[in-house]
């Protein structure tokens, strides 16, 4: 018990011995990873657009005729992507246009009997009023009275009926009209348009092939700047701000491929999302941070690269 006590005590003071004199010796102490200054932060990161990669998704369903704009096209908006199959809209829209003539000359015959009919309720209105002054004179008889006020009461009705007959063929005009309108709507789904001006990076299916509703056809990269997407640790999650700058570096040689900004720091974290598909075992938090890229000419979309974010 004695030997192990004294084995301690000379241990205790041979490292309270080091320690003074590391510090007599004006040795510099090794700091801790607190204490170190860290002026720059490497994350992997992917190149995006900075409005994000959009995928093309079919307006309805049917065939493909034909693949109009081709892989790395650039598009400008509303330009044609796709056509599918419109034999079926087109002959459904012909129908309804067909119906157009004889609605027009329905209601031309409408219009034009009730200006016959509202001729005749005048001529009428006329000889009643003239028949009024003859019976007040007695030179007709009040048979002949009561025959000129039925007259024009019965006109009056025909003329009522004529214009409800008119507004009714004016409203299967308009009936016909918004069907055409919709047929017209519906062929023009069978030609899908770009939303946005942009590029077309790449197509999932070919021209033939069957498409449904809501299926995704390809993938659409729209105009604008590159941004390095990337992800920084929780533990330095508090030291990046917005307007920092950033340098974009190549993961096959180490080059430099662009220069950028922070644009974007999320204001939460979250659970690492970036190249999902490796295998982790890790559960850090991270927030993500977005570098638009100054030039991007050696950037490519969805590559993989590494970004410094200089923090001073």
């Amino acid at each position: 018990m004695k030997i192990g006590t004294f084995l301690i005590a000379g241990i205790l003071t041979c490292g309270f011995c080091s320690c003074t004199n590391d510090r007599g010796t004006g040795k510099e102490q090794i700091k801790t990873p607190r204490q170190m200054e860290i002026e720059n932060i490497t994350g992997v990161a992917r190149i995006e657009p900075e409005n994000g990669l959009l995928g093309i998704y079919a307006n309805s369903g049917g065939r493909i005729n034909k693949t109009v704009a081709l892989e790395n096209q650039h598009v400008s908006e509303k330009s044609p992507l796709l056509a599918l199959d419109d034999a079926v809209e087109k002959a459904l829209l012909e129908v309804e246009e067909s119906r157009v003539p004889a609605q027009n000359a329905a209601i031309e015959a409408a219009v034009q009997n009730v200006e016959s009919v509202k001729n005749d309720l005048e001529k009428a209105k006329s000889d009643l009023r003239l028949n009024e002054q003859l019976f007040d004179v007695k030179a007709i008889t009040e048979q002949a009275l009561n025959d000129s006020k039925v007259n024009v009461e019965k006109l009056a009705g025909s003329y009522a009926k004529a214009l409800a007959d008119k507004n009714q063929q004016a409203g299967k005009m308009q009936e016909i009209k918004a069907g055409i309108s919709y047929r017209r709507a519906l062929l023009d789904e069978r030609l899908l348009k770009s939303a946005f001006a942009g590029h077309v990076l790449q197509w999932e299916v070919h021209d033939g092939d069957y498409v449904t509703q809501g299926q995704k056809l390809g993938q659409f990269a729209p105009e604008g700047s590159l941004v390095a997407v990337t992800e920084i640790d929780e533990l330095f999650q508090d030291r990046i701000k917005a307007g920092m700058k950033a340098d974009v570096y190549s993961q096959l040689n180490g080059e430099r491929i662009a220069t950028g900004t922070v644009v974007y720091v999320a204001d939460f974290l979250k659970k690492k999302s970036l190249f999902s598909d490796e295998n982790t075992v890790e559960d850090r938090r991270v927030k993500e941070v977005k570098v638009r890229l100054d030039n991007s000419s050696k950037a490519v979309i969805n590559s993989k690269v590494d970004c410094t974010v200089h923090l001073k």
